[in-house]
């Protein structure tokens, strides 16, 4: 299975203001770069948790040799909705599954996905797609320690603007925000159900 995102999200779980607060900046001389490292560390944060922050549209895509009776993680929680899942019929035209043939736990973490009855499909990657919004509805949402873990990360990556600075020690992404990001880490479990 292929995850690929659709849609990204239109705003950042930071604000500008938050940030240059968090780092004591006098002026806005640096907004564009700030902003920057805002988007960053929400995608590194992203990157080691598997949790979408903000509201974005994902498809999770499955190979024909995938698909067998079973149930799928979706290890994108929280997930907000199962938009559509869809498939190459055997002519390979795209065809929307209908929903008495599927179903979903959304509420789970991982989410599950399971398919009830399996369509006839073309033999290709990506043969069956499942379309879902996923992360925190708005900023507010957003767990505080993820926020205070972006800040540590934005305040390191501020700092440090370089990898390697000779005659200095070399510093990696604060150990703190990986404690903070540790509990909202979404698991990697792909277990095929037979039956």
């Amino acid at each position: 299975m292929n995850y690929r995102l659709v849609t990204g999200p239109a705003t950042e779980p930071l604000t500008y203001a938050e940030v240059k607060a968090f780092l004591r900046l006098n002026d806005d001389s640096e907004q564009t770069f700030v902003t920057t490292l805002i988007t960053i560390a929400r995608q590194i944060v992203e990157g080691q948790t598997w949790r979408p922050l903000i509201s974005q549209s994902w498809a999770l895509q499955f190979d024909k040799s995938e698909l067998t009776l079973f149930i799928s993680n979706i290890n994108k929680a929280p997930i907000i909705s199962i938009d559509t899942v869809s498939y190459y019929d055997t002519d390979n035209v795209l065809q929307t599954l209908s929903p008495t043939l599927y179903e979903t736990d959304i509420y789970g973490n991982p989410a599950r996905f399971r398919l009830k009855s399996i369509p006839s499909v073309y033999d290709r990657m990506g043969a069956l797609i499942v379309n879902f919004v996923c992360g925190y509805t708005n900023a507010a949402a957003v767990p505080q320690a993820i926020k205070q873990a972006m800040l540590l990360i934005i305040g390191h990556l501020y700092e440090n603007r370089q990898d390697v600075v000779t005659g200095t020690q070399v510093n990696e992404i604060p150990l703190a925000s990986r404690y903070l990001l540790e509990p909202y880490r979404n698991n990697f479990i792909y277990a095929p159900m037979n039956g």
